[in-house]
């Protein structure tokens, strides 16, 4: 009799699971299908203005099936953004934030007879643009040829020089084909080579902040000869 009884219970627990399971399911299905839950309004939280077109397919999608995978198309149409992060407000909204990637200096071209000006972004994307930045520093270009790596030199030289305290509109490099200068205050880095900026550019972040009128001639990218008053 006890162990009908226990079989009985061992059945009725099974029986009782199943259908909790089955009632999950369902009103999971009946959630994520429901028109009450099918995105209607997107709200971007950017300064920046970004191409978003792309994202027109998500009205009317089920706002349970959206997340940070979903944004490939997106990335793709603006290589300056990092990372996408959504907030769901139920019942169907989302917010969109954008994390961009750091843009370093302005870059001047003065090869041909039309001033070329482009933005340069940490990850190596580049942008057009009609006007500069004045929030960043600027490297000028008046002679070529550009050798090959002159961008992944202009990052690593402006990244690690981030680390230092100094105002970004008032510097300004100059390319003449052959070698580098840097100009701050009233004062002329002569850099050299575009080589190993990256170690220059540790060296020149204390200069910035100390008060020198005359030059600073790399010889080394760790070695100076400074001529100040």
């Amino acid at each position: 009799m006890n162990e009908f009884t226990q079989n009985q219970m061992k059945t009725f627990r099974t029986f009782i699971v199943f259908t909790l399971l089955i009632l999950v399911i369902s009103l999971t299905i009946m959630t994520s299908t429901s028109q009450r839950y099918r995105i209607s309004e997107i709200v971007y939280d950017v300064d920046q203005q970004l191409n978003f077109q792309s994202l027109t397919y998500l009205y009317g999608k089920s706002i349970w099936f959206v997340d940070e995978n979903s944004f490939d198309q997106t990335y793709e149409d603006n290589p300056e953004v990092k990372k996408i992060t959504i907030t769901k407000t139920l019942p169907a909204k989302l917010t969109i934030s954008v994390d961009l990637y750091q843009d370093l200096t302005n870059i001047i071209d003065l090869r041909s007879s039309i001033e070329k000006i482009q933005i340069l972004f940490e990850n190596s994307y580049i942008v057009s643009t009609k006007v500069i930045r004045n929030n960043l520093p600027t490297v000028e270009i008046s002679n070529g040829p550009v050798k090959e790596g002159f961008n992944g030199e202009m990052i690593s030289f402006f990244k690690t020089l981030a680390k230092y305290d100094y105002i970004k509109p008032a510097l300004k490099l100059e390319y003449n084909g052959q070698f580098l200068n840097a100009y701050y205050g009233k004062t002329i880095y002569e850099l050299g080579d575009v080589l190993d900026l990256g170690r220059k550019a540790s060296i020149l972040g204390n200069y910035l902040s100390k008060k020198c009128n005359g030059t600073v001639k790399f010889i080394t990218s760790e070695l100076t000869i400074q001529r100040c008053n």
